[in-house]
């Protein structure tokens, strides 16, 4: 097929004769799918390296001075196997229990309460307020240093790209049609802003791609009777009462740490005291951990499927049952079924193997099989 033939091309600098042969051919080896990037949490068990780095140290003495609590309930690590950075318990963890506190002062408001997210319409814009409002304010910059010294840069291990960092042909590849036309907006959309505000557009894609990934997005009744109610955010958790809201999007030191499980999050962000002004933001333990265990959150409130999880956030969960939810419904923004394809599950799982040298490839080649190994049973592929 056309697919297969483009990927062929995009692995010809690196792949012998014998293999490219063995590729065009029936496929006699399989290799599974591993999630990666930002937010992959494979295991219930491993072990970690606590992060001891120099950004990471002041961002603890940052937090810490600020009159954070429940620190040393987790520790930032790393993950021994795939080398993702998390959060993970230092000891057992009760249900129920607040295993963390940031106060509201160290979160970084990025729009304006009261205009009720009407200044944010888009990522992009978000994005804008991120580089206007901090990093490239110099007093600012100077104020929250031990938190955006922290943050993944562009290119390094902690950096997961979204598919609006792939080139067109890229894109084509991962053949699902909701998530080629969100690149392709989000793509227009930082265009769009960095000509309106005099941003150079590599340095906004990047703070898109960091507010998009990292930032909780709040809703609170305005109402006095209501004031304080939370809504069910994109990234997050908590529920609000009906009522005038007013929308704020906010990065959260710490907590935005936090890896993603779709299937067995652990425990979700919620707020203490909204109403007053020394709020806080917190990790809740919605089931018992164990000490050693990673703490991790349902993005989206666990009904992301693995398309919204890749294009927000760089990463394809290892599973997610809203998968299978969402391509049963019949949309030309979906492929409701196997047949839909352009290669067979045993085509891109054989191509994965090949394409380890190339991260953009990989990560289309791993959305591409864990939407297929999504269907159901009696889908399958002629």
């Amino acid at each position: 097929s056309s697919i297969i033939n483009t990927i062929v091309m995009k692995l010809s600098l690196s792949l012998s004769a014998t293999l490219l042969a063995a590729l065009c051919g029936t496929p006699t080896t399989t290799v599974n799918a591993l999630a990666g990037g930002f937010g992959a949490s494979n295991k219930p068990t491993f072990v970690h390296t606590p992060d001891t780095s120099a950004p990471t140290e002041a961002l603890i003495k940052f937090l810490k001075a600020s009159g954070s609590k429940g620190l040393k309930n987790v520790e930032i690590g790393v993950h021994d196997e795939t080398s993702v950075r998390g959060l993970f318990a230092t000891k057992k963890i009760k249900k129920g229990q607040m295993i963390c506190q940031i106060p509201s002062d160290c979160a970084l408001a990025l729009s304006d309460p009261a205009q009720k997210g009407e200044d944010v319409p888009t990522l992009a814009h978000a994005g804008a307020n991120y580089l206007e409002m901090y990093a490239n304010n110099a007093q600012a910059k100077k104020m929250w240093a031990p938190y955006l010294e922290s943050l993944p840069q562009f290119g390094d291990t902690n950096f997961a790209s979204t598919p609006d960092f792939f080139n067109d042909e890229e894109l084509e590849l991962l053949e699902f049609p909701r998530l080629i036309r969100q690149a392709k907006e989000r793509k227009a959309a930082v265009k769009k802003v960095s000509e309106e505000r005099g941003i150079d557009y590599d340095e906004l894609q990047y703070a898109t791609w960091l507010v998009s990934s990292r930032s909780f997005s709040i809703t609170m009744a305005a109402a006095d009777e209501d004031a304080g109610s939370i809504y069910t955010d994109d990234r997050g958790q908590v529920v609000t009462k009906s009522g005038d809201e007013k929308k704020i999007s906010v990065l959260v030191p710490f907590i935005d740490m936090g890896n993603h499980n779709s299937d067995q999050p652990n425990v979700k962000m919620t707020l203490i005291d909204p109403e007053k002004d020394d709020a806080w933001f917190a990790l809740e333990a919605t089931r018992p951990i164990a000490a050693g265990k990673e703490v991790v959150l349902a993005y989206g409130s666990g009904v992301m499927s693995s398309a919204e999880l890749f294009m927000n956030y760089g990463f394809v969960p290892s599973s997610n049952e809203i998968d299978r939810l969402m391509l049963k419904k019949e949309s030309d923004e979906t492929i409701s079924s196997l047949d839909g394809w352009s290669t067979t599950l045993e085509e891109d799982k054989m191509m994965l193997g090949m394409a380890k040298d190339d991260p953009n490839l990989t990560k289309v080649l791993e959305f591409r099989i864990k939407l297929k190994e999504s269907y159901g049973s009696d889908d399958k592929q002629d």
